[in-house]
């Protein structure tokens, strides 16, 4: 018990930051999840390409491109028109007042980005000119990142100038299912784990770490052939669908790292060397979760702690054995014992992510198991001692008293 209040206690004092940021510097590109993700999951499931999205790649943005994209799949009853673009300075000219009209259509969501102030107050840093901008729905399109690059969770809600809006994902998702805010909400999360599952579409993004396997997930085509081959979709090919606008790189000849994000999807989960999803597909793959209600649910911490007693209540005894039995090794035993637990707990971890959509605290119960030897061994030499005497020293005032 002592042990795990002293884990507590560590844990949320400002010196556990002390002695843990080097230790976190060191992991926080890399998570249990990144393993399960990549190396568990069977991404080759038919069942995981989703119909319900649509992709567009805007390529070299082209205002009038755009305009007639937008025109085109809202003429196609799609249900909702995502845009993962900003839209800076007009020229005033037909491409913009295109676009302008384009944009101002109800069922048309573009999105902006926020940013912390020194006052823990956000405000809107990035958003499209207000020529394009006025009397059109906006969502922010931030996402979660530890390092500015590895994506693993997002805030559906975030109060921005004042007032509360939605992430770009929610807003876009609610089109199909209304009540997808009402389920966040009910989450109680400021931050929601991304469950990704769908990997990056595209000829060039089929290369290892990316997509080795070519998979598509996704409908994805870039906005010049969209605009060339619109004739050939049927009138209800798009009724319902989602349809999202974003940068997906420049053209097919090239791979681009503009607005390019390491997912735990990326085939090298170690020593990584290049981003393996573009910004626009995080939606896509958040939107998928938000309508399949395929979320990740993250380990209460009381149960960590739980967690934490049992490890040092069993290794407590587990040690007290081997030092009465005089191991000569018993060091060199205790830390085999430490190793076992952490690849026991370790794919305990990942079964549980990959196959559940349970998250476990892996770094907090693996400090119980790194931290327990320590512990006893303080217990043993200094505490032990020390608990004996008061002990001797009351049961000796108890019998004085008595006579």
């Amino acid at each position: 018990m002592l042990a795990t209040l002293f884990l507590f206690i560590l844990h949320h004092l400002p010196i556990y930051q002390i002695f843990i940021d080097p230790f976190s510097e060191a992991i926080k590109n890399h998570d249990v999840m990144d393993v399960a993700f990549s190396k568990f999951r069977n991404h080759d499931d038919p069942t995981l390409f989703d119909p319900e999205v649509f992709i567009i790649n805007s390529e070299i943005t082209d205002r009038e491109q755009l305009a007639n994209a937008i025109d085109i799949v809202i003429k196609k009853q799609a249900a909702v028109v995502g845009v993962d673009l900003l839209f800076d300075k007009p020229n005033y000219d037909k491409a913009d007042t295109l676009l302008r009209a384009a944009l101002q259509h109800e069922k048309v969501i573009i999105g902006y980005t926020f940013e912390e102030t020194q006052g823990h107050t956000s405000i809107s840093s990035d958003r499209s000119s207000e020529f394009f901008s006025d009397k059109t729905q906006s969502a922010f399109v931030n996402l979660g990142s530890n390092d500015g690059f590895s994506v693993r969770t997002f805030e559906p809600f975030h109060e921005i100038d004042g007032q509360k809006d939605l992430a770009f994902a929610v807003k876009v998702a609610s089109y199909l299912d209304p009540e997808i805010p009402t389920i966040l909400k009910e989450r109680h999360l400021k931050k929601e784990w991304i469950n990704f599952r769908r990997k990056q579409p595209g000829k060039l993004n089929s290369i290892y770490p990316i997509n080795n396997e070519g998979l598509i997930h996704y409908a994805m085509v870039d906005i010049s052939d969209f605009i060339a081959e619109a004739n050939n979709y049927k009138d209800d090919y798009f009724r319902d669908k989602i349809v999202l606008i974003g940068f997906n790189g420049d053209n097919n000849s090239y791979l681009s790292m503009q607005d390019r994000y390491f997912t735990p999807l990326n085939e090298k989960y170690s020593g990584r060397s290049l981003p393996d999803m573009h910004g626009v597909i995080i939606h896509a793959n958040i939107i998928s979760m938000l309508l399949d209600k395929d979320y990740i649910n993250d380990t209460s911490e009381k149960y960590l702690y739980l967690i934490a007693f049992l490890i040092f209540f069993i290794n407590f005894m587990i040690f007290d054995k081997l030092v009465k039995k005089n191991f000569v090794f018993t060091v060199a035993t205790a830390r085999l014992i430490q190793v076992v637990q952490f690849i026991i707990l370790f794919t305990i971890s990942v079964y549980m992510i990959t196959y559940m959509n349970r998250k476990i605290g892996f770094v907090l119960i693996i400090t119980a198991v790194v931290l327990s030897f320590e512990l006893y061994e303080y217990y043993h030499h200094r505490l032990q001692s020390r608990f004996t005497k008061l002990l001797n020293y009351k049961r000796t005032k108890k019998i004085k008293g008595q006579k």
